[in-house]
């Protein structure tokens, strides 16, 4: 049996979103809510944590990319931090990291997070 679940955690300036488990067709939905929720809401940033993802599928990359645009258009900074090396690869693999915001540490998402309000 698949297992996904998510924390959400508020931090000033906006939201930290832990994905954990597997994010596939199975548990779009549930993500897709999760995080354009947290959009909607008002928040300036969304970190989304990716350390306890264990695996992602296209249908995942389809709920990031749409989060995405849905973060271009209600002015939200988007970034995801902490990929295991395999979920990375993918990501690396698709171009991903080159269109949305990926850093390695927390600390170093929450930075770019404070950056980006200022500008």
């Amino acid at each position: 049996m698949r297992h996904f679940s998510t924390d959400i955690l508020p931090i000033e300036g906006g939201t930290i979103v832990s994905l954990k488990g597997e994010l596939d067709a199975h548990s779009a939905v549930m993500a897709s809510t999760v995080l354009e929720s947290t959009v909607e809401s008002g928040a300036e940033n969304l970190l989304i944590d990716c350390s306890q993802l264990s695996y992602i599928s296209s249908a995942g990359i389809g709920v990031l990319l749409s989060v995405y645009h849905l973060s271009m258009l209600n002015q939200t900074c988007l970034t995801l931090f902490s990929m295991p090396p395999k979920i990375k690869n993918v990501f690396e693999v698709l171009g991903m990291d080159k269109v949305l915001n990926v850093t390695v540490t927390k600390e170093e998402a929450m930075a770019f997070a404070t950056a980006s309000r200022r500008v």
